[in-house]
């Protein structure tokens, strides 16, 4: 099993490292557990950055894994993600606005992508525990004071809310699958959690107990607790306003919903377990999660840029395939 890649912006001279034999062995043990029939963009969207972030949840030291390719695959997740998203909001008729959008990554973005992560990952070696308190709520942005860099909780509630819109309001005339996410109606009842029909992550269990701590208000939990609803709340209402009017999933056909669905369900989970790890290693001064939590922020900054990168690049550039 082989995945045939199309072309995607990538510049030498970065930390990033093209790995295709990773990702031709993620293929293989894709094909067996689902079949050979299963769509390469499942595999690529979700599964992938699904079983990378349980890697880094697993392992006592993330830095000895190969994060170079971890970048790489979450950099190719992102961008044919993205990609893909753009290519159904053209076809769906309703987000004509798109078309004029046409902005190719250059070589500068890209270093910047890159270093951005690279400067995270940095801080896992050193004060990890300084770097998982600011991680989790906004801070100022030097380059643009306008528009705070996005903290952690911030990103959830951004996509819990966009999850929560899009399932609430499906395409006219098609079925929304039952119970793919419920959260709580009020953050302050549950803060930084949901739970997910078709949950794929296995390390988002692990952090139940951090979320439950949260929700009770224990000790310095509830001091978290405190700082957190204020800040997610906003954020679901800029997610639901997002997909409630300049972006519409109406005219999705109900495949493409779902594989949208697919990508946001996953990204929700890996999001609420950064989130949750995070939370743990400042309230319990827990070092080796949080260096877990600060790896798995680090890919992440990639994946979003790169998805980003792919819903604004207007050229046009063909998905993966699988190959035998």
């Amino acid at each position: 099993m082989h995945v045939h890649l199309t072309q995607y912006p990538y510049f030498e001279g970065t930390s990033m490292v093209p790995d295709p034999s990773l990702l031709d062995e993620l293929a293989r043990d894709y094909s067996t557990e689902h079949g050979d029939g299963a769509p390469v963009t499942k595999f690529l969207f979700a599964s992938v950055p699904v079983t990378l972030f349980d890697r880094i949840f697993a392992a006592d030291d993330p830095m000895r894994l190969p994060v170079g390719a971890y970048l790489w695959l979450y950099h190719l997740s992102g961008y044919y993600g993205g990609l893909w998203l753009r290519g159904e909001l053209l076809r769906s008729g309703h987000n004509r606005m798109m078309e004029n959008v046409n902005l190719p990554q250059t070589a500068e973005q890209f270093g910047d992508e890159v270093g951005r992560a690279q400067a995270v990952l940095a801080r896992v070696a050193g004060d990890v525990l300084s770097y998982n308190e600011e991680s989790l709520f906004d801070r100022p942005n030097p380059e643009n004071p306008d528009v705070p860099i996005r903290g952690l909780v911030d990103l959830f509630g951004y996509n819990e809310g966009y999850m929560l819109q899009i399932v609430e309001k499906p395409p006219e005339g098609l079925v929304t699958p039952a119970g793919i996410v419920v959260c709580p109606a009020d953050p302050v009842e549950g803060p930084l959690f949901c739970e997910y029909r078709t949950s794929r992550l296995a390390a988002l269990r692990r952090f139940d107990p951090v979320a439950e701590k949260l929700r009770r208000g224990d000790r310095v939990y509830g001091e978290l607790a405190a700082r957190i609803a204020p800040v997610q709340a906003p954020g679901i209402a800029r997610g639901r306003t997002v997909w409630d009017g300049q972006l519409d999933v109406q005219g999705f056909e109900q495949e493409a919903y779902e594989q949208l669905l697919d990508i946001s369900s996953a990204f929700l989970e890996t999001v609420q377990a950064t989130a949750l790890a995070t939370v743990q290693a400042v309230a319990e001064r827990d070092e080796r999660t949080g260096r877990q939590a600060a790896t798995a922020n680090a890919v992440m900054t990639v994946w979003l840029q790169s998805y980003i990168v792919g819903l604004t690049d207007g050229r046009a550039v063909g998905l993966p395939r699988f190959e035998a």
